[in-house]
């Protein structure tokens, strides 16, 4: 099975609600292999950089979400009273915990696909890819610095103090 079927299959089955939200690797690949050689790089920059920016803007507003609701569960968490309590508490944080690894696979298939699309361009014109066309832009793409290991791994030590 070729890699965009599949990376279509994984994102409909793993995260349906954010497929809009998802790299349309398929609409690079066309574009990639529609485009005159002459203007093949700079339309297909432009293309991809469209698609990193939507990507990391995304990841960045779900982590941003996802970073104070942790702090509201920890704040829960601080304030438990009984064995009651800290049941909710419990089951709030497996569902948060949940949430989590569903966004750490949002950015595994994604970045995924830009790696395969970027081996794609690099077949097509022979010449190495890099994020300089940004400019200054991929400084701030949080999308490909993954920051989350941190907040799940928080999330699964207060889940051990409770459990």
């Amino acid at each position: 099975m070729k890699f965009g079927k599949r990376f279509r299959i994984k994102i409909s089955i793993i995260m349906p609600e954010w497929e809009r939200e998802c790299m349309s690797y398929k609409n690079l690949k066309k574009q990639l292999n529609l485009m005159d050689p002459e203007n093949r790089d700079e339309g297909f920059k432009q293309l991809l950089k469209n698609e990193l920016v939507k990507m990391n803007d995304f990841f960045s507003k779900k982590e941003e979400e996802y970073k104070n609701r942790f702090q509201e569960l920890k704040s829960e968490v601080a304030e438990l009273d009984n064995d009651e309590d800290a049941t909710y508490v419990i089951a709030d944080l497996l569902q948060f915990h949940h949430k989590l690894v569903l966004l750490l696979h949002y950015h595994a298939l994604n970045f995924d696909g830009f790696l395969k699309i970027i081996k794609k361009h690099k077949k097509k014109t022979g010449e190495l890819f890099s994020l300089s066309f940004m400019q200054g832009d991929n400084k701030k793409l949080v999308f490909i610095a993954n920051s989350l290991d941190k907040l799940l791994a928080e999330c699964v030590g207060t889940l051990r103090l409770l459990v």
